[in-house]
């Protein structure tokens, strides 16, 4: 018996060490991936310049994008969605609990890869869309949410989760 017990006890942590290591080192993003498709909300929010926002802006494939000022996160991944908005990808931004002053300094500063941004200083939107944080990631098809990613977008995530859909979307509807 006490050849069994000393067995479990190696084995035992060994057991729990192997398999919280590979929870720590699977890819949490694809946790924060998911494409349950449903509407988006309604809202009566303006955009940085102001302006009222039209849901007409929604028809279509676009891309609606969570960012801030303050985000770190935002600023890694603003040169692919500059490069996104050069392809002939509609990019709407969420401005999120920011301020309005310094949202457009930032993005005169770095450039605005966006149509326009909507304003939404007390994140209601946000709220809305279940937005946890920036930067967030929506792929909207005639103003249904059809895909959605937390955390920064690069062009892995792009080709693996939103080239796909985009591509199901185009040909269910040719």
């Amino acid at each position: 018996m006490s050849a069994i017990y000393r067995s479990l006890i190696i084995l035992l942590p060994l057991i729990v060490l192997i398999t919280y290591g590979t929870i720590l080192i699977a890819d949490k993003d694809d946790a924060f991936t998911y494409f349950e498709s449903k509407e988006l909300p309604q809202f009566d929010l303006q955009d940085l310049e102001d302006r009222k926002i039209d849901l007409a802006a929604f028809n279509g494939i676009s891309l609606l994008n969570v960012w801030a000022s303050w985000c770190i996160t935002c600023l890694v991944e603003h040169p692919f969605l500059t490069q996104l908005s050069k392809n002939e990808i509609t990019l709407i931004g969420l401005n999120y609990k920011d301020s309005q002053v310094k949202a457009k300094q930032w993005l005169g500063k770095r450039g605005d890869p966006y149509i326009f941004s909507i304003y939404d200083p007390r994140g209601d939107l946000a709220f809305d869309l279940g937005v946890t944080g920036a930067p967030e990631t929506f792929l909207i098809f005639n103003q249904q949410i059809i895909g959605h990613i937390q955390g920064e977008l690069n062009q892995e995530k792009w080709q693996s989760t939103f080239v796909p859909l985009i591509n199901a979307v185009t040909q269910a509807n040719q």
